[in-house]
């Protein structure tokens, strides 16, 4: 796979409408688990999906006071996320089995359907698209900010997300054939885009909404 370097070439792709989310497949009707969860969020769909379902995120983000996630100490992100979103019960290890396979072939997709399944539950048991936003929006910042707290414990935060971001790549999808810098990219081929310094969060149309509520999380836990 074709890796797109720099700054200039990353956010070139990262705000073409041109490229796209690699899709998923489409989970079948009646089946649950991870294959629906990946159907139902933003984060693996494009156009008017991608926007309703971005936005059902968002709103969920939003809900959480940025004042909630700074004085939290060793807590795991994700449970400091749960109590803010109402959860009482402990569903880190729930979400850290979703997150190991959330990407397609990336993990143990039996132990995700199981925890996506019980996840389901404990947001109400209506498997629909808010519930999948609520759950997604803990599984991308599960390790991603575990990860990002560690390592500025050891580093200040602009020269971990310089040189050592949580999410050093994401995937996209060409819809044409184009010119990226010196990287000739051919229609419907799935680039790797780096993602460091001021694009550690991404750019464009899908930069992460949850920016402040990680920063928030990482100086609630050096506090």
């Amino acid at each position: 796979m074709q890796q797109i370097h720099g700054h200039d070439a990353a956010l070139a792709v990262l705000t073409d409408p041109g490229f796209i989310v690699p899709p998923v497949p489409p989970s079948p009707s009646g089946v649950g688990g991870i294959a629906w969860l990946r159907s139902a969020v933003g984060r693996f769909s494009s156009g008017d999906d991608h926007a309703r379902r971005r936005a059902l995120s968002v709103a969920v983000i939003d809900a959480i006071p940025l004042e909630a996630l700074r004085h939290t100490g060793t807590r795991h992100p994700a449970a400091t996320l749960a109590t803010a979103m109402g959860v009482t019960e402990d569903i880190v290890q729930l979400v850290r089995d979703v997150a190991q396979a959330y990407q397609p072939g990336t993990g143990d997709e039996a132990r995700a359907d199981a925890a996506v399944d019980q996840l389901v539950a404990v947001f109400g048991g209506v498997p629909d698209e808010a519930t999948a936003a609520r759950i997604g929006v803990l599984v991308q910042a599960c390790e991603a900010t575990a990860t990002l707290i560690d390592r500025t414990r050891h580093a200040p935060l602009d020269e971990v997300l310089r040189d050592r971001p949580p999410v050093p790549f994401t995937k996209r999808q060409a819809l044409a054939g184009t010119t990226v810098g010196d990287v000739i990219v051919e229609a419907g081929e799935t680039v790797q885009v780096e993602l460091a310094g001021e694009l550690a969060f991404g750019a464009g149309p899908r930069v992460c909404p949850g920016r402040a509520h990680a920063l928030a999380l990482v100086e609630g836990a050096s506090s």
